[in-house]
């Protein structure tokens, strides 16, 4: 069964049952992908060991069956989210620490949100749109286009502006943000590409997208850390939401820049890898005591990575800014793919080499962003 059927079953699955069944339905997948030693499900469980070190195989596999029932949770929420009512939505969700945000958007004001792959992202907007104020965010291009049209027409349905990544999708969130009160949420903890931002997560080297930063630095608004994770409730709430499982929002401090589009390009270069990495360093706590909650089953993290390959998209990325020096100048802060790589004689000096040079390759990486984003 192809990627688009699938999801069409599993979207006609999440309509017709009653929630208890379809979500008992979901939660059995869950724990039986979280059994198998499928490929992402054995990143999972690497990825996991780098932020749990030291974690017997018996409970290795355990959070693992547990991580993916919460994957498998995501899902079957974000499947029905249409078809959720106010009431439910509200009821479902709950945050903590929002003041600063609230007396933002009350004055006007704009602000950008980084957020991780945990809990329900898409419940969290669909909350906001309803209790907080309306969001502008990106959705990362998927194939086939019909695939990519089904997962933003939930975004959407629930009022959610969803732009495409690349094409200019970050200068038409700057231009909502300059306009008014606006939330601006980027999954921002993956970015595998030439402009990934190198930080520290957990004692060891990370790749994470500049765009919660690059919009900080931009629009001149702050940066927000928002992590999401799934709670029991119970009572009255349990009984207005209609399910036992509720969601929590911790709002962290907000993070800002120290320069704006007329500052030289390494100085905001070096800006975007300094927000980039006090956004992150707040997610520790919470990710790691809501470890099952981060759905994160891709490679992210720098040693997991084929140096070969990124030096060769870092070089590319490099050689087209060399092509485009107007572009080059075009824009403000960003991603760092250093250049000195392709003159290292093997692919693992050249990654050595880009981490030794990250400031410097920030400032080639501002451009490729803007062409990218």
């Amino acid at each position: 069964m192809d990627a688009v059927r699938l999801f069409r079953f599993a979207d006609a699955a999440a309509g017709a049952l009653p929630e208890a069944v379809g979500r008992a339905v979901f939660d059995a997948v869950g724990t039986v992908a979280g059994t198998l030693p499928s490929a992402g499900v054995r990143r999972l469980r690497a990825n996991e060991a780098r932020i749990r070190p030291g974690m017997t195989p018996r409970q290795s596999r355990a959070l693992a069956r547990r991580a993916m029932r919460s994957y498998m949770r995501y899902y079957y929420e974000a499947l029905r989210l249409p078809r959720m009512s106010r009431e439910q939505i509200r009821a479902r969700v709950r945050i903590d620490n929002s003041e600063w945000l609230r007396e933002k958007f009350a004055e006007g004001q704009a602000a950008a949100a980084a957020l991780m792959h945990s809990g329900n992202w898409d419940l969290a907007g669909a909350w906001a749109e309803i209790d907080l104020v309306h969001v502008h965010t990106l959705a990362e291009k998927l194939e086939p286009q019909e695939l990519y049209d089904f997962f933003v027409g939930y975004r959407t349905a629930v009022g959610m502006s969803v732009y495409p990544a690349g094409a200019g999708a970050i200068h038409r969130i700057e231009e909502a943000m300059r306009e008014g009160a606006c939330l601006a949420p980027i999954l921002a903890d993956r970015d595998l590409t030439a402009s990934g931002v190198e930080v520290e997560f957990f004692g060891s080297a990370m790749l994470v997208a500049a765009g919660p930063a690059l919009l900080a630095q931009r629009v001149g608004v702050p940066v927000y850390p928002v992590f999401s994770f799934y709670e029991k409730i119970s009572g009255k709430r349990r009984r207005r939401a209609g399910t036992r499982w509720g969601m929590r929002l911790l709002v962290g401090e907000p993070v800002c820049a120290r320069t704006d589009a007329s500052s030289p390009s390494h100085e905001r270069a070096a800006d975007i890898a300094r927000m980039s990495q006090e956004w992150v360093s707040q997610f520790e706590p919470w990710v790691g005591e809501h470890l099952e909650d981060w759905h994160m089953l891709q490679k992210v993290f720098v040693e997991d990575l084929d140096p070969e390959r990124l030096a060769r998209t870092r070089r590319r990325a490099a050689e087209a800014l060399r092509e485009k020096p107007k572009d080059a100048k075009a824009f403000g802060a960003g991603h760092e793919p250093p250049s000195k790589a392709e003159n290292a004689p093997t692919a693992a000096r050249a990654f050595a080499e880009e981490k030794k040079t990250a400031a410097t390759g920030a400032g080639e990486a501002v451009a490729e962003s803007e062409a990218r984003l």
